[in-house]
């Protein structure tokens, strides 16, 4: 595959300042459940951020955690989980193997997002995450890997793995509910809060993302559907990569009631080394 970083636009940076919701260590072990009739949130508390134009710079997965990728559009129809997993998985798999140089990838899931609430439940797609946060923890990375490769895990968990996500906006361009994400080197580990993260039959653990001053956010102007944003959520290695990445979704200054709402796909994946 012909990989190449998206090119920044001949236009000045557009950094933004904006709301993200950050969590908040209470001292006890917090829950978030996905299920929102529940009503079970874990503490978290609002901050203006100014967020960086990511077309400004050149980010790097393994420095920054992340990387903007040129990659075309797929041909899919996104609201059917069997095309998409026959489409697209094996593009998502490829293009993952590119950027990290890992020598296998094993994808596990992929989730469908739209900014609408009528649309969300006419389709049973899922709205855009707010609350800063990293999907995977130094436990939950390792029980994910031993809920799904049962009988290779322990071998495989003798090397360096990781767990990278690909999001992309999937019928147009993206004018509301962006994702912001941060430079890994600025996240300190006491900035991570473990809270469980309880879904339908199954509870994990992800980090919420306590704010400090020196952490350092990006977003990119208008993603297109002709771009990939690759991320890490979880990588093993202790001696100089980046490790995770802290994302959210944010509410951009300029949008309304007539923005066309955000379409996005995001895909998880084990890569291993």
């Amino acid at each position: 595959m012909n990989l190449t970083a998206s090119p920044a636009p001949p236009t000045t940076a557009r950094d933004v300042a904006v709301t993200l919701r950050f969590g908040v260590d209470t001292g006890a072990r917090q829950a978030h459940e996905i299920d929102p009739r529940n009503g079970r949130f874990a503490k978290s508390v609002e901050r203006t951020v100014t967020l960086h134009d990511g077309r400004a710079e050149a980010a790097v997965l393994d420095t920054h955690g992340f990387e903007l990728l040129a990659h075309p559009r797929p041909d899919v129809e996104w609201d059917d989980a069997s095309a998409v997993a026959e489409v697209y998985y094996p593009q998502a798999r490829a293009l993952a193997l590119d950027g990290t140089g890992a020598s296998r990838a094993f994808l596990f899931d992929h989730t469908v997002r739209h900014g609408d609430e009528a649309v969300r439940a006419a389709r049973g797609v899922r709205e855009p995450a707010y609350g800063v946060h990293n999907d995977y923890t130094h436990w939950s990375s390792r029980k994910r890997m031993r809920d799904l490769l049962p009988h290779e895990a322990e071998t495989l968990l003798q090397r360096r793995f990781a767990i990278v996500q690909i999001w992309r906006p999937i019928r147009h361009a993206i004018e509301a509910d962006p994702i912001a994400i941060a430079d890994a080197r600025t996240i300190r580990e006491s900035d991570l809060i473990p809270v469980n993260r309880i879904s339908p039959g199954r509870v994990g653990e992800t980090w919420q993302i306590a704010w400090h001053p020196r952490q350092r956010f990006y977003w990119f102007p208008r993603m297109t559907p002709d771009e990939a944003l690759l991320f890490k959520v979880y990588d093993s290695a202790t001696d100089g990569p980046a490790r995770f990445t802290a994302h959210t979704a944010f509410r951009l200054p300029t949008q309304d009631a007539t923005t066309s709402p955000r379409e996005s796909c995001e895909v998880r994946m084990f890569v291993f080394f």
